[in-house]
């Protein structure tokens, strides 16, 4: 996917990065928004996009009212279109995608501006997140810590939160942007393409808050993910360069052993939808990555890394703690 192209096609000097807001009218926007407004940031200009998605006037607010929002409408074409409207109007060089239920914490900018200023090539750069239920309790906080060339551990089922995330538009627009076509997880999507070529930079600040819980509700049906996910990763493999990408950043034995899982269970998805020519393929690639592997057979991490269906350190891990808290008390 490169059709996307930013709209007047240049940056505007000096912005350095552009949040936006896709919106389907949920009464936590006006706290998204005014995360965003209220930074204090001293390096360069930045904006906020709000894209309204819901096929129905915003309520009114202070925050339209503010020369750094821009309100547009895209009018119910789900997620993926809203975040790619936003960002061909973007003039910052950097994106940050937000959504309506999340928020930034205060010195996120300055944090994200310092990684941009020590890792000027990085495609990619993020902080730490903080997950916060209803009631302000806080969940967990996550910071993969995940630096340079990760596509392995990236593409193998590594997080790096979309909400923490600012994104160079240049590698935005030249992966694609985000594809339209998968309903589920495009975030994580998109983030697998993007490292199959540009590198990740990472501050260890917590810089945003990612909202859930048991009120937490989501026009997303997620009973869709693995199907999508596999999907996802299967057009990885696929990509010219791929394998050389993933076997140079699995520096370690899980990560190798993640690589492995990525070419079985490639194997067996073709299988099914009976690509045979496929899944020789993978299985061939999967041959080679063994052989790559021999010093790491007898590690115990490699092959639980076979074996998993999630990586450590992911936020399925922190939900699944809560409903186990949930179901003890």
């Amino acid at each position: 996917m490169r059709e996307l192209m930013p709209g007047g096609g240049s940056h505007q000097a000096g912005m350095f990065c552009s949040i936006i807001i896709p919106t389907i009218g949920r009464d936590t926007l006006t706290r998204a928004v005014e995360s965003a407004l209220t930074q204090e940031f001293r390096a360069g200009e930045f904006e906020v996009i709000v894209v309204n998605d819901s096929g129905k006037p915003l309520p009114d607010a202070q925050w339209q009212r503010s020369p750094n929002v821009r309100l547009i409408h895209t009018m119910r074409r789900e997620r993926s279109v809203a975040r790619n409207a936003g960002a061909a109007l973007a003039k910052g060089k950097y994106f940050c995608f937000l959504d309506d239920d999340d928020w930034l914490l205060p010195g996120a900018l300055e944090a994200i501006w310092a990684v941009a200023r020590d890792a000027r090539n990085a495609a990619w750069l993020y902080g730490g997140i903080r997950i916060v239920d209803e009631s302000g309790n806080v969940l967990g906080e996550m910071n993969s810590g995940l630096q340079g060339n990760r596509s392995a551990q990236v593409t193998g089922g590594a997080w790096v939160p979309l909400q923490s995330s600012f994104i160079l538009g240049e590698s935005f627009f030249q992966a694609g942007g985000f594809n339209p076509a998968i309903l589920v997880t495009q975030d994580l999507d998109l983030c697998r393409r993007i490292t199959l070529y540009g590198e990740l930079a990472n501050t260890p600040m917590t810089i945003a808050c990612l909202f859930r819980g048991r009120t937490w509700r989501s026009s997303t049906d997620y009973r869709l993910a693995t199907e999508f996910t596999r999907w996802s990763r299967d057009a990885i493999l696929s990509q010219p360069g791929a394998f050389r990408r993933l076997l140079s950043s699995a520096d370690e034995s899980y990560w190798r052993g993640r690589m492995l899982h990525l070419y079985l269970s490639s194997i067996i998805y073709n299988l099914r939808r009976r690509s045979l020519s496929t899944a020789m393929s993978r299985s061939l690639y999967g041959l080679v990555t063994l052989g790559f592997s021999v010093r790491h057979l007898l590690s115990r991490s490699f092959w639980q890394a076979v074996r998993a269906d999630h990586v450590p350190e992911t936020l399925h891990f922190v939900m699944q703690a809560q409903e186990v808290g949930s179901v003890a008390s």
